[in-house]
């Protein structure tokens, strides 16, 4: 009698321990799951605040986070974020969107006769120019022009967003239209070029005197 209870209470046992070895470590599985969510979730949110509204386009690609365009909506992007492995893996996903211009831009504008302080380069390099010359003129492109195979690209035509938020008046050469961008809301609008520093402006990035063009090409050759 003894035997047989023994028997068969190891055979329940041994129906019922997967059952609850399972049970055991299903709350640590929630927990690490709970935790993978919660870091992927910070990394999304963390990446959408960094350029909600900015000027500057996201990578598409991070260590923990994947960005993209999102149709028919204009500078919005997703990003989603994942961390973790194998079944405990988590993903985030969020939507933001960068700054959007009060005005587009046209396919074609009116005959403005604009003057700016350099000529503008016959030939672009794909270098972006350094934060000391924003513009290229004050000696980058003389030094660079030959080894980049062109002049260096202007922040404010870094990218499309960042053109359509520049000024023109602040223009230090005529990019209206970069990279076939359209024609800028504001290049017909002639403001005041002269910045009140005191001279006549070439080469500083917060305008010239509109009365004393350069005579620079704006391409390493003046």
């Amino acid at each position: 009698m003894n035997l047989m209870s023994s028997l068969v209470g190891l055979s329940i046992m041994g129906v019922a321990a997967p059952s609850m070895m399972q049970m055991s470590i299903a709350p640590h599985e929630a927990q690490l799951r709970a935790k993978n969510l919660g870091i992927a979730e910070s990394a999304a949110v963390v990446f959408a605040a960094t350029y909600e509204g900015k000027l500057d386009i996201p990578p598409t690609a991070t260590d923990t986070c994947v960005s993209a365009e999102r149709e028919n909506t204009q500078n919005a992007y997703s990003v989603t974020c994942t961390h973790g492995s194998g079944k405990y893996v988590q993903s985030v996903t969020r939507a933001f969107r960068l700054a959007v211009p009060d005005e587009g831009l046209d396919s074609e504008g009116a005959d403005t006769t604009r003057e700016f302080a350099y000529e503008t380069p016959t030939r672009y390099s794909g270098h972006q120019c350094p934060g000391y010359d924003a513009w290229g003129v004050n000696g980058y492109n003389d030094t660079n022009y030959e080894a980049l195979n062109g002049a260096c690209i202007p922040k404010d035509a870094w990218n499309q967003t960042r053109y359509q938020f520049s000024n023109p008046n602040a223009w230090l050469y005529d990019i209206n239209n970069y990279n076939g961008w359209g024609h800028h809301p504001d290049y017909d609008n002639l403001g005041s070029c002269d910045d009140n520093d005191g001279n006549n402006g070439h080469g500083n990035s917060g305008g010239y005197d509109c009365s004393n063009p350069g005579k620079s090409t704006g391409t390493g050759r003046s």
